[in-house]
């Protein structure tokens, strides 16, 4: 039982061990998709981003390329400072620029357009804002992005652009300058590039790490573009870029990919991607919260949990459910297992179990064995049933625990025997005890409305003077109780002198089994002749022969092989042996003549009789119509609807049933009509006195009538004189056996009585 349950509990723990790896599982598979899925996002924002601002950038180069082609054309370069109408027409036209002007490769301004101040515009090459963009333009042949700034005289923050304007010998004429508004009418910078307030989309200068743009639900324009990104964040992204791609940030700037990156910051852990523009020298990034993907993952995780965490309860209830069902179920069947069925008393299995607590306890606390077993209780099967028996013996158990003491344990051994466990050790309490019980059970019953009584019979052992074990306290007990039949209605505590009869019939069965070995036993066949006087079949009759005991009469072993459990075997060899060698008669002698057998309860209880039956008649070949199975009333004790089936199925094989020593049982007349019988066999205890005892008489022709009225043949036992032959022939008596006409013959005898 502990074993089952630690199995269902084991399973369980299997259980959740498999749901926790498949929840951690789940769950790690959740937050790798939710790691894509912002990854994902921010790649094709970096995308559109990347391609957008490149765009942005291309055309603008393309616009300052021309513009500044055209004005350097003009006469009034670079001599003139002015105002120049067409820029402002170019104003116009594209919003998102601040503002235009041309500068001489020194830094001064010439043409601009109108919205600036020309008192206050700068030298480009002087200003510190400008003067790097300045001198990059001049040695670029692409635009060139400057740092963002606040510029005065446009009053807002702007991103300058960049074009040196050449000959076409290659000689720097000007360099074209615009700002580009960073919340301009740009649809770039107009737009809230980033997905929310845990985004920020940022555009960093390759050669400096100064944000050239911030798009940020958070931005702080003076916080954003006066301070370069730090050169330690720089490094751990690349390290980071490079770890998850496998490429060196070279590899990555020359091939602008894109990727996927993680860095811890002051203020937040960003996971993001990045892409290189290498024509502008910028950074395209992407940045998002790791607490956004962390709090969009425990959102999903939050149910996950939840239903991990109710499918563990619901699962691990399921489970104390079935363990409690299991455990009472156990204890059921323990219960069943160890307790009479009938009385609900303990049974010899529960003793077996507990016996240790007697046999073992700590202070070797002496105690007896009451064996207690009722009188005549078969005759009440026999004669009302079984049901009405169990009544009888849950009747018996009430009375037994009446009367037994409190601490006594009441054990039902089987049938109607009982054993009773008590501390009470001394010989005048113990035997006033087992007096008492045999009193009360002695009393009248009175069940369904019928008076009957019944009386008891109790051998008492002691322990540790009579066995120290189960086995021998049992044994000392059985015999004490057998005494006690002898005289009936009492009660003997075991003596050693009542183990000589134990001893000599422990002898019989050890020499009986030895004998079985060394092939002692044989067969003798006393004929069985016919009411014309002819020879109508033999009976098989087993003897035995030992060196030790010499002649033991069968009377003296088969109720030892019966009580020993050999009979199964003995039968076998008296079947077996009497088939064969009355065949080998048969086809020696050219005769045919039926042969009997006498079966046993026990074997007929062997679950493989009928097998070993149909074996033993094809092995020895003879015909089974001239097979006679005998079988006595003490058969039919036993358990009937087993028997009865079989006695029909054997029948219907041909082989015939004889019923031997009919009239001396209690329950054959009314079974009678029921039991497939050919034959019947009147007693020898009948026959003895049939010619000068009138009930014998009556009896013997009672028994004939029967039989006739049943269309059974009618076989008398034990006829020893002509005069006991022909009254039964007057009778009407079919079948004769005794010794007026053969006493049991050997084989070779036989031989010699069948040529006469």
């Amino acid at each position: 039982m502990a074993l089952l349950r630690k199995n269902i509990w084991m399973l369980f723990i299997l259980l959740f061990a498999g749901s926790l790896l498949f929840f951690v599982t789940l769950s790690y598979l959740r937050w790798q998709a939710v790691n894509e899925e912002h990854r994902t996002k921010q790649e094709n924002l970096i995308r559109l981003v990347s391609h957008a601002s490149h765009s942005l950038f291309t055309n603008q180069e393309i616009i300052l390329d021309i513009l500044g082609t055209e004005l350097t054309k003009d006469p009034d370069f670079p001599l003139e400072v002015k105002k120049q109408p067409l820029l402002d027409h170019l104003l116009t036209l594209n919003p998102a620029i601040v503002g235009f002007g041309l500068a001489r490769p020194d830094g001064k301004l010439t043409f601009i357009s109108s919205n600036l101040d020309l008192g206050s515009l700068p030298n480009l090459l002087q200003q510190p804002e400008s003067r790097e963009s300045f001198l990059l333009a001049l040695k670029s042949s692409r635009m060139v992005l400057g740092r963002t700034y606040y510029m005065e005289a446009a009053g807002e923050w702007l991103i300058p652009i960049r074009k040196a304007i050449r000959d076409k010998q290659g000689h720097t004429l000007g360099v074209m300058t615009a700002g580009l508004r960073i919340n301009g009418a740009s649809r770039l910078f107009n737009s809230a590039l980033h997905m929310g307030e845990f985004n920020r989309v940022t555009l960093i200068r390759g050669q400096d790490a100064y944000p050239q743009l911030h798009s940020s639900e958070a931005a702080d324009m003076q916080l954003d573009y006066e301070k370069a990104v730090g050169q330690g964040v720089l490094k751990r992204a690349f390290y980071s870029m490079e770890l998850e791609t496998g490429q060196s940030i070279e590899q990555i700037k020359a091939q602008e990919i894109i990727a996927p990156f993680r860095v811890r910051l002051a203020d937040w852990t960003s996971v993001g991607v990045a892409r290189f523009d290498r024509k502008y020298n910028l950074w395209v990034v992407s940045e998002i919260k790791l607490k956004k993907i962390i709090n969009e993952f425990f959102d999903a995780f939050g149910i996950y949990f939840l239903v991990f965490v109710l499918g563990q309860i619901i699962i691990y209830k399921l489970f104390k459910w079935i363990a409690t069902a299991e455990h009472l179920r156990r204890e059921g069947l323990i219960f069943q297992a160890c307790h009479d069925a009938v009385t609900l008393l303990p049974n010899r299995t529960y003793l077996s179990m507990n016996k240790d607590k007697w046999l073992n306890s700590g202070d070797g606390e002496p105690f007896s064995v009451l064996f207690v077993d009722m009188d005549h209780f078969k005759s009440v099967n026999d004669s009302f049933g079984h049901e009405f028996g169990d009544e009888v013996l849950r009747e018996l158990a009430k009375r037994l625990q009446a009367s037994a003491p409190e601490n006594a344990t009441i054990i039902r051994q089987g049938g109607d025997e009982f054993l009773i466990l008590s501390h009470e050790t001394n010989d005048r309490c113990v035997l006033l005890l087992a007096r008492n019980i045999i009193d009360r059970l002695s009393k009248p019953y009175q069940i369904e409305g019928i008076n009957f009584t019944l009386g008891a019979s109790i051998g008492i052992a002691k322990y540790p003077l009579h066995g120290a074990d189960l086995d021998s306290l049992l044994r000392a007990s059985d015999i004490a109780m057998y005494e006690a039949k002898k005289h009936k209605n009492s009660a003997r505590i075991f003596a050693d002198e009542m183990q000589t009869d134990y001893l000599k019939k422990l002898v019989v069965e050890q020499e009986l089994r030895k004998g079985l070995d060394n092939d002692e036993l044989f067969m003798m066949y006393q004929p069985q002749i016919n009411h014309q006087g002819h020879l109508y079949g033999v009976e098989a009759l087993i003897r035995w022969q030992n060196e030790e005991l010499g002649f033991v009469p069968p009377d003296k072993f088969i109720s030892i092989a019966e009580a020993s459990g050999l009979m199964p075997r003995l039968g076998e060899f008296i079947l077996r042996r009497s088939l064969n060698e009355m065949k080998q008669v048969q086809e020696d002698m050219g005769l045919e003549f039926h042969v009997s057998v006498n079966i046993s309860v026990r074997q007929f209880m062997q679950a493989n009789f009928m097998a070993l039956l149909l074996d033993a008649v094809d092995e020895s070949g003879l015909s089974r119509v001239f097979i006679s199975l005998e079988i006595t009333e003490s058969l039919f004790i036993e358990d009937l609807d087993y028997i009865l089936p079989l006695l029909n199925q054997i029948h219907d094989l041909g082989i015939q049933i004889s019923m031997d020593d009919f009239g001396t049982g209690y329950s054959s007349l009314s079974m009678l009509r029921a039991l497939p019988v050919d034959e019947l066999k009147i007693d020898k205890s009948f026959v003895d006195n049939i010619l000068n005892d009138d009930a014998a008489r009556k009896m013997i022709q009672n028994i004939i009538a029967i039989g006739k009225n049943y269309e059974m043949a009618i076989l008398a036992e034990g006829v020893e004189t002509q005069a006991q032959a022909d009254l039964l022939t007057q009778f009407g008596c079919d079948r004769f056996q005794g010794y007026l006409y053969s006493r049991p013959l050997t084989v070779e005898n036989l031989r010699a009585y069948l040529k006469i």
